[in-house]
This record gives C-alpha cells, sequence and structure tokens, in this order.
C-alpha cells in the first residue's frame, strides 16, 4: 500500500477514476464507500485493463460497502485504488480574507459615467467594421439613403412653402403645379424611405450575426462559460447574448444614422431658417440648449435604473426556467410555496424597481411635454409680426415652421430619445463588462499571464499529479488541497472517498481541467479519449443519436445506426428509438 499525505480544506464529492483500454464496462461498478477519518490517502493497485473513466458523485456517507470498513481500506472487487482524504487539522490552513466586494456606490458613478459608457461602445463596436469584409460597404450604401432621404425632406419644404403661398394668393395654376411636384417627390421619396429602414435593419442584423458569433466564441473557449458561472459577478449571460446584443446592434445603428440625418437637417434647414429670419434662429438654438441641459439633469438617474431593471427582469425571468429544468425535483419536495415565495420575491424586485422608473419618467416628462408643446406656438410667436407688415408670405411663415420644427427636433435628440439612451447605455454597461470579463480571460490565456495549474496531455493511458495544490480563484487564494503526488497507470482503477467537504470534487474538477487556480501540474490522455460524468445528467438540445455521441458534433460522429443500437441493448434501452426516433 502506498500512503499521500494531503493537506484539505473544505469543498465538495467523491468519484471514481479509472485507466486503460476497451468498452467503459466499469459503469456498473460505480456505488458508494464508508470509510474512517484519517489525514492519509491510501492507495492499492491491482491490473485489470478498462476505459478511462471518471466519475463525479456524491458519497454516500453511511451506507456500507464491500470490504471498507473503519479500520481501513479493502479492495472490493470492483476499484483496484481507493483514495482516502479527510480534512486536516482545524487552523492547519488559514483561511484568509473574505473576497472584495465592489463598492455599489463605485459602481453607480461608473454607469453614469459617459465618458467610460462611449469607451465600452467602442470596444463593442469598432470590430466588426474592421474585421467584416464589405461590411463599410454595406454602411456606405446606408449613409447614402439616408443623405437621399435628408434631401427629399428639404425639397418637400420648398414644394409646401409654394404650394401653401398659391393656396393663400388663390392662385389656381401655381397651386395645381406645386401638387404635381408634391406626388413626383412621393413616388421618388417613398422608395427610398423604405429601402432606407430595410437596407439599415439588414445591416444590423448582419452585424448581430457576427457579434454573437464573436462572442459565443470567447464564451466557450477555454471554458470560460464555466468560470463565469462560477467565479464572476457576471450574470446572466444567456440574456446578455440574447437580448442585449440584438438591442445593441439595432439601436446603435438607428442613433448613428439619426444622428447623421439630423446633422444634414441641421446644416440644411438652418440655412433656410436664417435665411427667413435670423432671430428665429437663434431663439431655436437656446431654447434647444435649455431644454437639453434640463433634461439631463432631470433623467441623469435613469440610466442606473434602467439597468438595474433589466437585471432584476432577468433574474426573474431565470427563476422562472429554473423551475422548468428541476421541476420533477421540486415536486418530490413538494416546495412550491417555496418557490413561489422565491419567485414573487425576485418579480416584486422587478415591480418595486419598474415602479421607481415609472416615477423618474413621470419627472422628466411634466417637462418634456410641456416642452414639446410650446414649440407649437414659439415660431409663430417670433415670426408672426413679420407677416402681419406683410413683410413675408404665408408660405414662408408654414416653410419657417417646418424648418423650426426639423431644427428643434435635431438639436432635442437628447431630450426626445433621453428614455431609449438611457436603456441604450444600461445595455451598452452590461455588455461591456461582459465583453472585458472574456477579453481578460482569453487574453490571460493567449498571454500564459493566468496564475494555474498546467494540465498537460499524453498518448498513453494515464493520470499524474504533480505538486498540484489547489486554491480558490477569488483575492483570498484559500488553499483547498495542497502539494499532492499521484499516478494512476493504464489498467489501475481509483475510488475516491471522504467526508463530505473534504475536497474530492475540487480534485476532480482538476483533473478534467476546471479548477484552474493553484499551481501543480496534471498529465492525463486527450480529452477525446477520457469521459467525465458530471453530478448532475446533462442532455443536450438535439436527436437521440446526438445525445449518444455527444459531445461530438453531429457531422463528425463517424458511427451507424447499428452501433449505437448495439450501445442501448446493451444498457437495457434498445427501445428507445422506436420511442423518440433516431
Amino acid at each position: 500500500m502506498t500512503s499521500y499525505n494531503l493537506s484539505l480544506t473544505p469543498c465538495f464529492l467523491s468519484g471514481g477514476v479509472t485507466v486503460g483500454g476497451d468498452g467503459g464496462r466499469s459503469l456498473a461498478g460505480l456505488r458508494p464507500a464508508k470509510v474512517s477519518t484519517g489525514r492519509w490517502v491510501q492507495v492499492r493497485k491491482r491490473s485489470q485493463p478498462v476505459r478511462t473513466f471518471v466519475r463525479m458523485g456524491a458519497e454516500g456517507n453511511g451506507t456500507k460497502s464491500n470490504g471498507v470498513n473503519s479500520n481501513g481500506v479493502k479492495s472490493n472487487g470492483v476499484f483496484d485504488d481507493v483514495l482516502r482524504m479527510s480534512q486536516p487539522a482545524m487552523g492547519a490552513i488559514p483561511s484568509g480574507p473574505p473576497p472584495e466586494k465592489p463598492d455599489p456606490e463605485e459602481l453607480e458613478k461608473q454607469r453614469r459615467d459617459l465618458g467610460r459608457i462611449l469607451t465600452l461602445f467602442m470596444k463593442l463596436a469598432t470590430p466588426f467594421w474592421k474585421e467584416e469584409k464589405g461590411a463599410r460597404w454595406r454602411l456606405g450604401g446606408v449613409v447614402v439613403l439616408t443623405l437621399a432621404q435628408a434631401g427629399i425632406s428639404v425639397a418637400f419644404s420648398y414644394i409646401g412653402r409654394d404650394f401653401w403661398t398659391a393656396l393663400s394668393m388663390k392662385n389656381m395654376d401655381k397651386f395645381m403645379y406645386q401638387a404635381e411636384l408634391f406626388f413626383g417627390a412621393l413616388v421618388i421619396g417613398t422608395p427610398i424611405v423604405v429601402l432606407y429602414t430595410y437596407s439599415r435593419d439588414m445591416l444590423g442584423l448582419r452585424w448581430r450575426e457576427w457579434l454573437t458569433k464573436k462572442t459565443l466564441g470567447d464564451y466557450f473557449d477555454s471554458i470560460n462559460y464555466y468560470d463565469i458561472e462560477n467565479n464572476s459577478d457576471v450574470d446572466n449571460p444567456d440574456q446578455r447574448i440574447a437580448e442585449d446584443l440584438a438591442a445593441f446592434t439595432q439601436t446603435s445603428l438607428q442613433f448613428f444614422l439619426t444622428l447623421l440625418i439630423s446633422f444634414v437637417d441641421l446644416l440644411s434647414f438652418s440655412t433656410i431658417l436664417f435665411s427667413i429670419y435670423p432671430p428665429l434662429f437663434l431663439v431655436l438654438v437656446g431654447y434647444a440648449s435649455m431644454g437639453t441641459f434640463i433634461t439631463t439633469v432631470i433623467g441623469k438617474q435613469l440610466i442606473s435604473i434602467n439597468f438595474a431593471q433589466l437585471q432584476k427582469e432577468a433574474d426573474f425571468r431565470y427563476s422562472l426556467v429554473r423551475v422548468r429544468e428541476n421541476a420533477e425535483s421540486i415536486a418530490f419536495y413538494r416546495g412550491e410555496d417555496r418557490e413561489r415565495s422565491t419567485i414573487s420575491k425576485r418579480f416584486g424586485g422587478a415591480v418595486d424597481n419598474f415602479a421607481k422608473l415609472l416615477k423618474g419618467q413621470r419627472n422628466l416628462e411634466f417637462f418634456t411635454n410641456g416642452y414639446k408643446y410650446l414649440i407649437q406656438v414659439l415660431p409663430a410667436l417670433v415670426i408672426a409680426p413679420l407677416y402681419f407688415k406683410g413683410t413675408i408670405e404665408f408660405g414662408v411663415v408654414n416653410q419657417s415652421f417646418s424648418a423650426f420644427n426639423h431644427i428643434l427636433n435635431d438639436l432635442s435628440l437628447v431630450i426626445s430619445r433621453f428614455e431609449a439612451l438611457s436603456k441604450f447605455s444600461a445595455g451598452i454597461d452590461r455588455l461591456g463588462e461582459f465583453a472585458e470579463f472574456l477579453e481578460r480571460k482569453v487574453e490571460e490565456e493567449k498571454n500564459g499571464t493566468a496564475e494555474k495549474i498546467t494540465l498537460e496531455t499524453t498518448p498513453e493511458a494515464t493520470i499524474v499529479l504533480e505538486g498540484l495544490t489547489l486554491s480558490t480563484p477569488d483575492a483570498a487564494k484559500r488553499v483547498l488541497l495542497k502539494d499532492v503526488n499521484l499516478k494512476v497507470e493504464k489498467g489501475e482503477r481509483v475510488l475516491i472517498v471522504g467526508p463530505s467537504g473534504v475536497g474530492k470534487s475540487s480534485l476532480l474538477r482538476a483533473v478534467a481541467g476546471l479548477w484552474r487556480s493553484g499551481s501543480g501540474k496534471v498529465i492525463r490522455t486527450e480529452d477525446s479519449e477520457v469521459l467525465f460524468l458530471p453530478q448532475r445528467p446533462y442532455c443536450t438540445l438535439g436527436s437521440l443519436r446526438e445525445q449518444l455521441t455527444y459531445p461530438i458534433r453531429p457531422e463528425d460522429a463517424n458511427v451507424d445506426d447499428k452501433e449505437l443500437q448495439d450501445v442501448l441493448n446493451r444498457v437495457d434501452l434498445g427501445s428507445l428509438p422506436e420511442k423518440f426516433g433516431g
């Protein structure tokens, strides 16, 4: 018997490890064992070729098993080696300080920092236009349509001026001529507006497709999806990928093109309005500037409230998904009341925050609605004296109204779209946080700067641990398992046993490459030659064939139906293809 001294602090799990050749016949042999408490790992060895196999499952403490008792460890005919783990004496390993939590006030301040929001936006938006072929050409086409749309608006302004002048002068010939021009401009302008909207949305769709594929690549690279779930403050990555990315791409294009068309509008109609009556233009600029400032002051809190609403709605939806995924377990526990209470509490948080959001919007609308209504009379109050004196025609008054409203809309983008901008900023913050985490993990993996356990593969059927130390991935770096050396040769089978919380699960995760915080080396066969069974069974989305060949991609699974049927027959599940199809 070979003994290994382990220093351990609480974690969770037990499991079995076998190394070797064919078949996987050790599946049926995995069963719980009861062992005594000690501070040593004991290993017995007996050769019998089996396939490499790792099982993670809860140990049945207190359940008697063949040949294993409180006095020692004995082979039970199923496992050749028994690796016994137990906690060291209390205080052997310092726990260290708890991980630092972000300061809520600092987070709130960051979410209101427009400079930070702009930096995150550029980081998210730039890669597509740099790397995707044809993206800039498509954007150029949309920009041309945007400028054409602005030109149509200017044309309608002049046509409308002469139309109303002819009407006020009772000039029938000029009136009919302007009506013909109006319908001609309508025939030309309608396809431009429709094609602009279609091209913009299609470009947004291509952008979303590209960005989603890139994000999914980073998400699954180096098992970042696992790190996010276990060692990160990034919540609801599913929502950020499925919903926030879609909103980001579509809204980004809409805002960019709105800014562009507003800029062109501003230049065009400012020239028109200034030529009609310069003081009216100055009144307009002052009115819009005042409105933008007041709106920003009143509504700046909406950014953080919208961020919280996205988070709370996602948490509420996730709690419902968990009930759907664990319906049977909840039913066995009769946990309906508890689940209803938990879900209601999360929904209540979303409702309370939304009520806060509605109050903020109400306060903002007290100002914005008055601001909009005053627009209807403000140009007339300024320019009416000129009309009464006969200095300008009635059509010019109408044109000044049109130009005034165009320019005011251009200068009042912040006011008219403040709520949408606050939601957009909250979405950028969530996506930026997600992207920064993935980018940091990818860079650490690429540059080799991450403090991690080294995982090496070998063509030999073996599992080797060299100086393996496991620590928590937080700032405290608490040691869970220290300086373990172990070698399992081909044909040897090892059962890992010990009290709950001793570190069995952490050890197996390190062998699998999931637990990377610590030091030392793990040497084992390649991923395609080793099988880990998790505690919680997983069924992929797909057919029965795809379930059986998982994780191999369907197009790479070189196996015929007869082989799959033989496997099902061996485990008494041969009727599944008839029930569910292939």
